[in-house]
């Protein structure tokens, strides 16, 4: 009875990550997050497959089980430790890293390392071994592949619970929070099961809590841009709410409006896909230039892009530090345009409406933009873009 209520909630499962896999690669959105939500998912559904041959093998007497049961145990206990690693690659991408493919592998080795002493104890028993009567038991070093399962999510739990307490702007708090938040059930899960062989527990809560991951994304796609990635203009109301209470003549609220100089030619010159390009570097070096600044990025519309945050009082230093940027991502891009920002900024006033913050915003960006086509126009001093 209880091996079929284990099945049942293992099919139940596999069922709805098979749609949430169907729908994610249809989507156009094939941004990197996006790709290892969809591997992590991949590896549970695997997991959940071999843990249901395993109840279907285990303890019974046929020819090649005890082989098989060596396999399936072999895979199922490796992928534990390989699924925390890649679990933990979808995070550092959720808290806006960008991951070469290099430390990807890194990242990675624990889990390899695992897979292959699982894979080393079918001739040792270090880990697990299967008795003469096809009976999976747990190994003398079994203590190991619990610590490193564990080991896995705590490295990532900590990490996510680092940023949320630094304050790490470069993603809003509440999609930090909210991704501390989905530990909770894993983890529990995994506590619960561990003084019991074969108890569903783990990779059922596991997969309760990607598909609560899952329907917060699609939540959160309503107010995210497509093509870059960053909060559209409908998150903007709810960082305001947020940020314009804890403005203070100490900590001070500033919005900065920033616009693509010579996009049209871009497109112009170079076509459509060029623009896209451009537009999704920008993106890029905008989360970079909030890294531990408590701050929301968004793009406003076309080329327009705005930072809401607070630049400890020092708007000058942030706007410096996104000219910086942009100037020496041109020096190293291969890319056949360069990328120019004009920049403009306001300081948020208690009582001071969200449009009302834009527009001032928004004048200072094109006064200044004007200043620039008219100080070239006569020959003049010219303030340079990025």
């Amino acid at each position: 009875m209880e091996a079929a209520i284990h099945i049942e909630l293992n099919a139940i499962c596999l069922l709805i990550l098979c749609v949430i896999v169907w729908q994610s690669i249809r989507n156009v959105n094939q941004q990197m997050r996006i790709i290892r939500f969809r591997n992590v998912v991949f590896g549970i559904m695997a997991v959940l497959v071999l843990d249901t041959l395993w109840m279907l093998v285990d303890g019974r007497k046929f020819p090649g089980g005890i082989a098989l049961n060596y396999i399936i145990n072999a895979l199922f206990l490796g992928a534990g430790v390989l699924l925390g690693c890649m679990w933990y690659l979808y995070v550092l991408d959720a808290l806006g890293y960008n991951i070469p493919k290099k430390w990807s592998w890194v990242v990675l080795l624990p889990g390899l390392v695992f897979l292959a002493l699982n894979i080393l104890s079918i001739k040792t028993g270090w880990i697990f071994y299967v008795d003469e009567n096809n009976v999976y038991v747990r190994g003398p070093l079994f203590w190991v592949q619990e610590i490193g399962a564990v080991s896995m999510l705590l490295v990532s739990f900590f990490h996510i619970l680092y940023c949320l307490v630094r304050k790490n702007r470069a993603v809003p708090r509440e999609e930090i929070r909210k991704l501390l938040g989905f530990y909770v059930i894993p983890v529990v899960g995994t506590l619960v099961s561990m003084p019991f062989t074969g108890m569903p527990g783990t990779w059922t809560c596991a997969s309760v809590s990607i598909i609560l991951i899952y329907l917060s994304a699609l939540d959160q796609e309503v107010m995210r841009d497509s093509l870059t990635g960053l909060n559209n203009r409908k998150a903007l109301d709810n960082a305001f709410s947020e940020y314009s209470k804890l403005s203070s003549p100490d900590n001070r609220l500033y919005l900065f409006m920033m616009d693509l100089d010579g996009f049209k030619q871009i497109n112009d010159q170079y076509g459509h896909p060029a623009g896209d390009q451009a537009l999704i570097a920008t993106a890029r070096l905008l989360l970079q230039s909030v890294q531990n600044m408590r701050s929301v990025v968004v793009r406003y519309g076309g080329d327009e892009f705005l930072v809401m945050g607070f630049p400890d009082n020092n708007p000058e230093a942030y706007k410096a530090r996104t000219v910086g940027l942009f100037r020496d991502y041109n020096a190293s891009s291969s890319l056949p345009f360069r990328l120019r920002i004009s920049i403009g900024y306001t300081e948020y006033e208690p009582g001071q409406t969200m449009d009302s913050l834009v527009a001032k915003a928004d004048e200072y960006l094109y006064r200044r933009k004007r200043s620039r086509q008219k100080a070239s126009r006569t020959g003049g001093s010219r303030e340079k873009a990025v």
